[in-house]
C-alpha cells in the first residue's frame, strides 16, 4: 500500500490545527510552575500538534517523531504529555491503516518503547508492560481492520466491474456468433435455391428459344416456382429467429432445418431435375445422430451440390455418400466428375460457401477438405467426430 499518497489539504490543516490547539490547552492547564518552563512545554505541545501534518505523506516519520516528543515531554513535563501520547496512538493507527506490515511493526516498536519510557518515569500513566502492549496493539488492529474493509470493498467493486465487462463481452460474442450463423443460413438458402432456380430457368428459356418440348419448359418453370416457395419458407424461418432469438435452441445450433433427412433428399432431387445424374448413398444410422450433426451434414451437402450447379453443366455425374461409423463418427463425401458439356450460365460467387462449411464443421470439432480430383472433378469431404472423439 502506498504510504506517500497525499490527503486533501483541508483535512490535513484541520488535523494539525486541532491537534496543536489541544496540546497547547492541555499544557496551559496542567503546567504548575514558572514562565520559562511553560514556554518550553508549549513549544513541545505545538511540535506534537504540527507533527500530525506529516501523517498523510510520511506516517512512519510522524510516529517516530511523536514517540520522541512523548519521551522528551515525559522527561521534561510528565504531567503535560497526555496530548502527545494521544497523537502518537493516532499516528500509529494511521500507519497501520496505510502501510505494510514491516513498516507498521517498526512504528509499533517505537510506540511501545515510548510508552515503556513514560511508564518508567513515573508519569500519571502507570501500567504493566502487558497493558502497554495492548495500548500499542489497539490502534494497529483498528487501522489494519479499516484497511481490510477498504480493500474488500475495492475488490468487490473490481469484481463487479469485471463481471459486468465479461457479461458484455459474452453478450457481444453471442450476438456475433448468432449473426454469423444466420449469415451462413441465409447463404445456404439463397445460394442453393436461387442457383437451382437460375439453372432451371435457363433450361426453360433454351427449350422455348430452340422450339423444344413445351413440357420441358413447363417442368422447369414448375421447379422454379417450387424452389421459390421453399426459399420463401426458409427465409421466413430466418426472419422469425431475427424477431425472436430466444426461439432458437442454443444447445442444438441452427433450428432452421427441422427435418434434415427430407431436406437432404430434396437437395439431391433438385439437382437431378436440373439434368445432373446424382448417385446417393446415405447411411440409415445418420438418423440416430443428433439434430445438430444431421443439420451440419445437410448444409454441407447442400452447399457442395450448389457449387456443382454453379460451376458445371448438365450431365455432370455427381455422387453423394454419407457413412456413420460404430462410434457415431460421420463422413460425408460429395464428388463430381468434370463437366461433360458447356458450362451453365455463370452465377456470382458469394465467397462464403467453403468458409461457411468449414465453420459449421469446426463447431463440432470436425474437419472439411475441398480439392480437385485426379479426374479434373471436385471433391468435398467432411468428417465429424463421434462420441468421445471431439
Amino acid at each position: 500500500m502506498d504510504v506517500t499518497a497525499r490527503w486533501p489539504a483541508r483535512p490535513v490543516l484541520l488535523c494539525t490545527t486541532t491537534g496543536t490547539a489541544v496540546a497547547v490547552v492541555n499544557t496551559l492547564l496542567d503546567w504548575p510552575i514558572g514562565t520559562a518552563q511553560r514556554c518550553i512545554a508549549i513549544a513541545l505541545a505545538v511540535a506534537s500538534g504540527l507533527l500530525l501534518g506529516t501523517l498523510p505523506r510520511w506516517p512512519l516519520v510522524a510516529v517516530g517523531a511523536e514517540a520522541v516528543v512523548v519521551v522528551v515531554t515525559t522527561w521534561f513535563s510528565p504531567f503535560t504529555n497526555a496530548a502527545a501520547l494521544l497523537f502518537l496512538l493516532v499516528a500509529l493507527g494511521v500507519l497501520g491503516h496505510r502501510a505494510r506490515w514491516p513498516v507498521t511493526l517498526a512504528g509499533a516498536v517505537a510506540t511501545y518503547a515510548a510508552l515503556v519510557v513514560q511508564a518508567s518515569f513515573g508519569s500519571d500513566i502507570d501500567a504493566p508492560l502487558l497493558t502497554l502492549l495492548g495500548m500499542t496493539a489497539l490502534p494497529v488492529v483498528a487501522g489494519r481492520y479499516l484497511a481490510g474493509l477498504q480493500r474488500a470493498r475495492r475488490v468487490a467493486e473490481e469484481r463487479a466491474a469485471e463481471a459486468e465487462a465479461r457479461h458484455r463481452a459474452e453478450t457481444h460474442a453471442a450476438r456475433l456468433a448468432e449473426r454469423a450463423r444466420l449469415a451462413r443460413d441465409l447463404h445456404d438458402i439463397i445460394a442453393h435455391h436461387v442457383g437451382a432456380m437460375t439453372l432451371r430457368a435457363s433450361v426453360g428459356t433454351l427449350a422455348l428459344d430452340n422450339d423444344g418440348d413445351p413440357a420441358v419448359a413447363r417442368a422447369a418453370l414448375v421447379d422454379v416456382a417450387t424452389a421459390g416457395r421453399q426459399a420463401l419458407d426458409e427465409l421466413r424461418s430466418v426472419l422469425a429467429v431475427l424477431r425472436d432469438p430466444d426461439a432458437v435452441d442454443a444447445g442444438e445450433g441452427s433450428a432452421l432445418v427441422t427435418d434434415p433427412e427430407a431436406t437432404l433428399v430434396d437437395a439431391i432431387d433438385r439437382l437431378r431435375r436440373a439434368g445432373m445424374p446424382v448417385t446417393s448413398e446415405v447411411d440409415p444410422r445418420l438418423a440416430d445422430t443428433s439434430l445438430l450433426v444431421r443439420t451440419t451434414v445437410v448444409r454441407v451437402v447442400q452447399e457442395a451440390l450448389t457449387n456443382v450447379l454453379k460451376h458445371t453443366g448438365p450431365g455432370t455425374e455427381t455422387t453423394v455418400g454419407v457413412t456413420v461409423s460404430g462410434t457415431g463418427a460421420v463422413r460425408a463425401v460429395i464428388e463430381n466428375a468434370p463437366p461433360s458439356g458447356p458450362g451453365p450460365m455463370p452465377l456470382p460467387a458469394s465467397g462464403q460457401g467453403l468458409d461457411g462449411m468449414r465453420q459449421r464443421v469446426a463447431v463440432l470439432g470436425g474437419t472439411l477438405t475441398a480439392a480437385p480430383t485426379s479426374r479434373s472433378g471436385w471433391r468435398v469431404e467432411a468428417n465429424l467426430p463421434g462420441k468421445g472423439q471431439a
